[in-house]
């Protein structure tokens, strides 16, 4: 089998060489000086390109035409990421493959026209209005119009929580738009009314429309809420057999949502809240893996998100994935970051995590010698996989571990 992979990630990557396929590994500039690309991986794929952007269509183009060229029939297309979403949907339609479809990745991708299709099939959501970079005054009056203040603002086609903010009344909107507008590529913005409740995230793998796959954890607190990357950041996967009800209720929910997106053969990622009317409200969903240590918060049932996931996808010898015995009945995982901007000089030791006995891996996303520009939500940097016999003993364990991780975090300039 031929596979395009767009993004440089370890994990997927070696699980797709690990089946035998033939690879075409598609990344980006920024991750090639950011991703600590691994040579020797690098070694096993058929060919590799590197381009400026998976939104420079000219050079994706390019890229389709020369692996036509040299022959190549690419049998599946596998987009990791956010970014690449639109990208790999170009590539899929020059290459002759069905999925991903360029509709399907604007409804991904595109906030709005997600939160369009998600009310058309009746299903709960957040109201919404379109924000322009070129009207600001026009944008500031139809949310006071027809929303009120105050609201969640996120780029319409953003990542995750990256630059998504509470704002409080109109002279808060009228800042963030026009700081937007000062990046000639930021055009479109959205507002939405803010979601209360308790907020879930679900994750699943689809093959032929059923799922392989399926976990639905709880954050410790709702994303807009976290103040600080290295607090409260992070989720609780959460047991069926100890939350039967809940799983058949989301289970229920998210066949209406795969339904109305058409959403048979993928990786997912849903989020949505539990509001105080006790609905299950629509938020977001993404054809990817999520971020954090999500993936890594199966391995102790048995794989790796990643791994489960192409397991799926390719099928084949192995293809089901053996499963055991998770060593506590809730597993999740925390961001322990530093609280201002800067080098990292420091981060907390092995040797100090090891410490604690409950905690079952660690990752570390920027470790010292980093740079934090910026704080916001998804600021990884060491993500630990934990363990807990409840979800109040989980949560114990977490701010135990920021108590004691967060100080060994070094600035500097």
């Amino acid at each position: 089998m031929n596979v395009l992979v767009c993004r440089w990630d370890r994990v997927t990557l070696e699980a797709v060489l690990d089946r035998g396929a033939s690879v075409t590994l598609v990344f980006d500039e920024w991750e090639a000086a950011n991703r600590g690309v691994d040579p020797k991986l690098l070694e096993r794929v058929d060919r590799h390109y590197v381009i400026r952007s998976f939104d420079a269509i000219d050079e994706l183009a390019q890229l389709a035409v020369d692996i036509r060229t040299r022959g190549v029939k690419i049998d599946r297309l596998l987009s990791l990421s956010e970014f690449s979403q639109f990208g790999a949907a170009y590539l899929a339609q020059l290459l002759g493959l069905e999925l991903p479809a360029v509709e399907t990745s604007v409804l991904m991708r595109d906030k709005r026209a997600m939160k369009d299709r998600a009310r058309q099939a009746g299903i709960r959501c957040a109201r919404y209005v379109s924000l322009s970079t070129g009207d600001v005054e026009g944008s500031v009056r139809q949310v006071e119009q027809e929303l009120g203040f105050p609201v969640i603002v996120k780029p319409a086609a953003g990542l995750g929580s990256v630059d998504t903010s509470k704002v409080e009344d109109a002279a808060g909107l009228t800042a963030v738009l026009q700081e937007a507008g000062r990046d000639a590529t930021v055009k479109f913005l959205m507002a939405e009314e803010v979601l209360d409740g308790d907020e879930f995230h679900v994750d699943a793998v689809w093959a032929e429309g059923k799922p392989r796959v399926f976990g639905v954890s709880r954050y410790l607190r709702p994303r807009m809420t976290v103040t600080t990357p290295g607090r409260d950041n992070g989720s609780i996967l959460l047991p069926r057999d100890r939350e039967a009800a809940l799983y058949e209720e989301v289970e229920q929910l998210h066949e209406r949502i795969n339904t109305a997106f058409g959403i048979t053969d993928e990786i997912t990622h849903l989020e949505i809240f539990r509001r105080a009317d006790g609905e299950l409200w629509f938020s977001e969903i993404a054809t990817r893996f999520a971020g954090g240590a999500i993936p890594e918060s199966f391995g102790p049932q048995g794989a790796d998100l990643r791994e489960l996931w192409i397991a799926a996808a390719l099928g084949g010898p192995g293809a089901e994935l053996p499963a055991k015995q998770a060593p506590y009945p809730y597993i999740g995982w925390i961001n322990i970051a530093p609280a201002e901007t800067g080098r990292i000089l420091e981060e907390p030791s092995d040797e100090l995590i090891s410490r604690f006995p409950y905690v079952l891996r660690t990752v570390r996303s920027r470790p010292a010698g980093s740079e934090i520009g910026e704080l916001h939500p998804s600021v990884w940097c060491t993500l630990l996989v934990l363990g807990a016999d409840s979800e109040a003993e989980f949560r114990e364990r977490a701010a135990e571990l920021e108590a004691a991780l967060l100080p060994a975090y070094v600035m500097g300039q």
